[in-house]
């Protein structure tokens, strides 16, 4: 069979509508014309800076592929300017046919482009003829961005053809957003500008803002002022008012892209799919009457319940609760029903991710072009595949597009990776259906990830007590027991627990604020944490009871006392509380503690009941609910600064001239806080650094309190005699004894 050709597709968000319907568009033509299609397709943009999303870009090298034969290439549906310059390379590098879409002429790559210019002529129109406005506002996007100025340009186009002032008064460029929009209501509503009849807004979301804005205001829409949007999204059909806009031909702008760039490539024409032309949407926003409420469609009906179903089912437990990529994949394969109308799926993984199990914790995992590749999971609608064709050549994409089959296929290959270690990467097809993912896909996705690295964790953890068994029933860098520690010695002390009590109580406590994105991609942080955290376990653990370190940034602790999950959770907050005043490690992040009692009847599994308790949480410490007060951080500090350079002249009334707060709530909110006033607590670490500076140094007493910040040597006495007891002469000869 003739070999067909892979076109590939790079664009990014693929779930928000309008890139839905470029997308069907691109699929049904190819389809049409017997052409592969791979969509590159990352889950999120790159304008948010961290590891985490910046390790999404790697999917791209897949651009180097010698399978693909052209590349319709989504430019501005990226943000970020180093991530478009990084694919142009790649696309300039790969020295095949590049069609951009909707996008304004460049200098490199054809381009295809929607008409914005009449579209926004027949909007203007609209409100001009139906409904007789003259002056008329248009809000459009960024300056010198394509698609800004062509939707202003039609605008202006038909303001002129009317006979209509269409000046820079009337014309405002903006960010496509909600920024923009709220501003010109403020100028609206203040009187700054005179008040137009109507505003044309670029899109749907400004439109829905400006609206909000304005009824706010005391500005009524559309009986003051009419406005219009643009994209005919779902959020404007559910607005109140619901927002006049235009449905954009996006469908017939991806499968004519797709023509051009297989004429570019074959030299050959193909036949056109069916023909989706634009156009407006008239509704209340503008002053007409609201088309027909359309019903919700079976498919929303079903994705609504998913995607309720997955945040509150236990698939990312029951999949992260794994050591092994092949229990992985026989644990997600009871979940992949999340993935609505999916017809292939496929998990490929590198051979470094399945291999990493005999690395480090710190080893990094890299991808590119040509890596080998293992599909650990894969399926055809509900039914598993085992193909057992091992490992392939990432130069391939998938084995799929390798197979004689007398259907075209597309499938959307997204990465797989957690920080800036690369996994692989998921790819799914809808058969014969031109669809794209949903926001359902993307919490797959996202739990795949976080397992995934769980997994990776897991089984370093287990293949070094494997093969140490013997003498690693202790954990090296916090001193308690193991995971292999906390069975054996669960397992040798049953009797004596059974002596004690009917039942016991299996407590596990998880540092859920490890995995944040403050402290990604810092293993020696997060080791001093878990450390810290494991010594003020230590001092409240009662001396017949079980403690260790279960997992990564997890602790049991099994018990025969009732209500030590209570005592647990009140002393680990007050520690933690502390910790970022004076201690060498700030460990004032979230954590969680869960239970789960078992009786002892039968020799409970501390595995299973430990997987429970990790449910069961009845304990949540979060940073931010300690943070309610907007001065809390403000007081933090500054009693950092305090304890820093007790030395300084401190004064309650300048502190609280410096913060904007009057001195009575200073000093009752310091309080309450810290449990001491400013002065009391500035007394305390003035008197702690004379004490250090007496046993370390050899300065003499009269150089030490002016060193701590007292210009009379009698009253630093006087002081430090009525908190120690003792002079501090005497205190230094005391302990030199």
């Amino acid at each position: 069979m003739k070999k067909r050709l892979l076109i590939g597709v790079i664009i990014t968000e693929c779930q928000i509508n309008f890139q839905i319907e470029i997308l069907k568009g691109i699929i049904s033509q190819a389809f049409r014309t017997n052409c592969d299609i791979a969509i590159l397709a990352p889950l999120h943009n790159f304008y948010v800076n961290n590891p985490h999303k910046q390790a999404e870009k790697e999917i791209f090298k897949l651009i180097n592929s010698h399978r693909f034969d052209g590349f319709l290439y989504g430019r501005n549906t990226f943000y970020d300017e180093s991530i478009k310059t990084m694919i142009d390379n790649l696309l300039i590098k790969s020295e095949k046919p590049v069609m951009l879409l909707d996008s304004a002429e460049h200098k490199l790559f054809e381009s295809t482009a929607i008409d914005d210019y009449s579209a926004f002529e027949q909007i203007t129109d609209h409100l001009i003829n139906v409904h007789g406005f003259s002056r008329i506002y248009c809000l459009t996007g960024p300056k010198n961005y394509f698609v800004s100025e062509e939707r202003l340009r039609g605008f202006i186009a038909s303001m002129k053809n009317h006979g209509l002032n269409s000046g820079k008064e009337s014309c405002f460029y903006g960010d496509f957003w909600k920024s923009a929009a709220e501003e010109l209501a403020a100028k609206i509503i203040k009187g700054d500008i005179k008040r137009p009849e109507a505003v044309v807004c670029g899109n749907d979301i400004s439109a829905i803002t400006l609206t909000d804005a304005l009824v706010k205001g005391g500005i009524r829409v559309p009986e003051d002022i009419a406005v219009t949007g643009y994209d005919a999204s779902e959020e404007s059909k559910t607005n109140i008012p619901r927002i006049a806009s235009y449905r954009r031909p996006n469908f017939q702008m991806g499968a004519e892209a797709f023509r051009r760039i297989y004429r570019m490539i074959t030299g050959k024409i193909s036949h056109k799919v069916r023909d989706e032309r634009g156009n407006f949407i008239p509704a209340q926003s503008c002053g007409c009457n609201d088309p027909p409420v359309q019903a919700i469609s079976r498919s929303d009906k079903m994705l609504r319940a998913y995607e309720d179903d997955i945040l509150h089912r236990d698939m990312l437990f029951d999949i992260t609760n794994t050591s092994a990529p092949e229990e992985f994949a026989d644990r997600l394969d009871n979940y992949t029903y999340y993935l609505y109308k999916m017809r292939h799926m496929s998990i490929c993984l590198t051979k470094k991710y399945i291999e990493c199990r005999g690395g480090k914790f710190t080893d990094k995992l890299t991808f590119k072009t040509g890596d080998e590749m293992k599909v650990i999971l894969s399926k055809e609608g509900i039914h598993r595949r085992f193909d057992n064709i091992g490992f392939f050549s990432s130069e391939d994409i998938l084995p799929d597009y390798n197979d004689p089959r007398p259907y075209p296929l597309a499938y959307f290959i997204t990465p797989l990776h957690f920080n800036d270690n690369f996994f692989g990467y998921s790819a799914i097809s809808y058969g014969k259906v031109p669809m794209s993912f949903s926001e359902l896909y993307i919490h797959w996705i996202n739990y795949i990830n976080v397992a995934l690295e769980q997994v990776r964790i897991k089984s370093i953890l287990d293949r070094t007590v494997t093969n140490a068994s013997h003498a690693m029933l202790y954990d090296n860098s916090t001193g308690l027991l193991n995971r292999t520690g906390v069975k054996k010695t669960f397992s040798n002390r049953i009797e004596e627990f059974r002596q004690k009590s009917s039942s016991v109580e299996f407590i596990r406590i998880q540092l859920s604020g490890l995995n944040d994105a403050h402290y990604q991609g810092d293993d020696d942080k997060c080791s001093k944490i878990t450390a810290a955290f494991a010594e003020y376990i230590r001092e409240c653990i009662k001396e017949d009871e079980i403690c260790g370190i279960w997992s990564v940034y997890s602790f049991a602790v099994i018990t025969s006392h009732r209500n030590r999950s209570d005592e647990i959770f009140r002393h680990l907050s007050e520690r933690v509380k502390k910790s970022q005043f004076g201690e060498d490690v700030n460990c004032n992040i979230n954590f969680t503690i869960g239970t789960d009692s078992q009786p002892l009847s039968n020799e409970p599994s501390p595995g299973a009941c430990l997987h429970k308790a990790a449910l069961n949480r009845i304990y949540s410490y979060t940073v931010s609910e300690t943070m309610e007060n907007p001065q809390y951080e403000k007081l933090c500090l500054l009693r950092g600064r305090i304890m820093k350079n007790p030395e300084l002249p401190w004064n309650v009334n300048d502190i609280a001239s410096e913060l904007y707060l009057s001195k009575s709530y200073l000093q009752k909110m310091y309080k309450l806080y810290f449990g001491k006033s400013i002065i009391v607590d500035m007394i305390d670490f003035r008197l702690a650094k004379a004490k250090e500076l007496l046993l370390t140094s050899d300065m003499t007493v009269t150089d030490i309190s002016r060193e701590c910040g007292y210009s009379s040597y009698n009253y630093f006495v006087r002081q430090f005699k009525s908190v120690e007891g003792v002079s501090p002469t005497e205190y230094k000869e005391r302990k030199n004894d």
